[in-house]
C-alpha cells in the first residue's frame, strides 16, 4: 500500500539526514519497514526490534486517544499469543512458520477490526 502523508519533520532529524546525506523518507520508510508483530514475537533473539518497541510504547501512552475495541484486542492477542506458543514449542527452528502464523491472525483481526468498524458505520445511517 502507498500512501502521500505529510508530517512534520524536526529540525534535529532533518540535520541528522542531511549531516549522513539521507533523504528523510529513505530512513521513514526503511522505519516502518521493521514495525511487526509477527516478526517481533516470533523473533525474539534479533537485534531488529526497535521500531516495534517504539511502536508499543506509542500504543501504551496514546492508545486512549484511539478508539480501540479491547474486547477485539485481547482476543486477537491471546490467540497470537497461543499460536506463537504452539510453534515455539512444536516447529522451535521454524521461526518463518511462527511469523506466518502470527501473519495470519493480524490478517483475521484486521478483518474483524475493519467489519467491525462498517457495521458501525451502517448501524447508525
Amino acid at each position: 500500500m502507498e500512501a502521500n502523508t505529510k508530517i512534520h519533520l524536526p529540525e534535529d532529524f532533518n540535520i541528522l539526514c542531511s549531516i549522513y546525506q539521507i533523504k528523510p523518507e529513505n530512513i521513514i520508510q526503511s522505519f516502518v519497514n521493521e514495525i511487526s508483530f509477527p516478526s517481533f514475537y516470533s523473533r525474539p533473539n534479533d537485534t531488529d526490534r526497535w521500531a516495534t518497541y517504539f511502536f508499543l510504547h506509542f500504543l501504551d501512552v496514546e492508545e486512549s486517544k484511539y478508539e480501540v475495541n479491547e474486547d477485539m484486542e485481547d482476543h486477537y492477542l491471546k490467540r497470537f499469543t497461543d499460536v506463537l506458543k504452539n510453534n515455539f514449542e512444536n516447529h522451535r527452528d521454524d521461526v518463518l512458520k511462527a511469523e506466518n502464523d502470527g501473519r495470519e491472525i493480524m490478517r483475521q483481526w484486521h478483518k474483524a477490526a475493519l467489519a467491525e468498524r462498517a457495521r458501525y458505520l451502517t448501524d447508525n445511517l
